[in-house]
């Protein structure tokens, strides 16, 4: 039972990881929009909700591995969400958003 335990770890930490970050892209995105356009409301509010539905799923299949007893590929999807804030962060500085 305590190896199990130890194996879950991780994808429970990687899932909280994830979690953070799209909250801390969630927080930026509204930060950035306080100024903005018109289109980049409705650009800013699509991200948001994104990145928000990303979370969802990326949790419930992080569950759902944890619960079919694999915890290596939980952790995988538990942390997508920071890969994926990480790559949107760089496209927007980049594009100068």
């Amino acid at each position: 039972m305590g190896g199990d335990m130890l194996q879950i770890l991780p994808a429970i930490s990687a899932s909280f990881i994830g979690l953070l970050s799209s909250l801390g892209m969630i927080v930026m995105l509204m930060a950035g929009m306080a100024n903005a356009k018109e289109r980049q409301l409705r650009q800013g509010k699509r991200m948001m909700l994104a990145i928000a539905v990303m979370e969802v799923a990326a949790l419930a299949g992080a569950v759902w591995l944890m619960v079919e007893d694999r915890p290596w590929l939980a952790s995988a999807v538990g942390i997508f969400p920071l890969v994926a804030v990480v790559v949107l962060l760089i496209v927007l500085v980049k594009i100068e958003w």
